[in-house]
């Protein structure tokens, strides 16, 4: 059961993240721990959505883009931190521009 979806405009997309069975969400979303379950879904770029579930050492595998921390960051930090990372290999358009 998805509790919180936070979106984020990226280029032609959204991306959407959501923690599945996730307790209430505080400002800037939940904070994960090892293993919660992560939905990441780019709206518009579908060959990018995966569900992945957060790594004992507190990492997830995002593909395209390889390890990333989650663990320790909320939801918002790590929503960033992933299109951020899109933008930085060209996968995505950066929204600023």
């Amino acid at each position: 059961m998805t509790r919180n979806a936070l979106l984020a405009a990226i280029g032609a997309g959204v991306l959407c993240l959501s923690a599945v069975e996730a307790p209430e969400a505080q400002a800037g979303g939940r904070v994960l721990t090892g293993m919660d379950t992560v939905s990441i879904r780019i709206v518009e770029g579908p060959e990018l959505d995966t569900t992945t579930r957060v790594e004992p050492d507190g990492t997830i595998n995002f593909p395209y883009v390889g390890r990333i921390k989650a663990a320790g960051r909320t939801e918002d930090e790590l929503e960033r931190t992933i299109e951020r990372r899109l933008v930085e290999l060209k996968i995505l358009a950066d929204p600023r521009r």
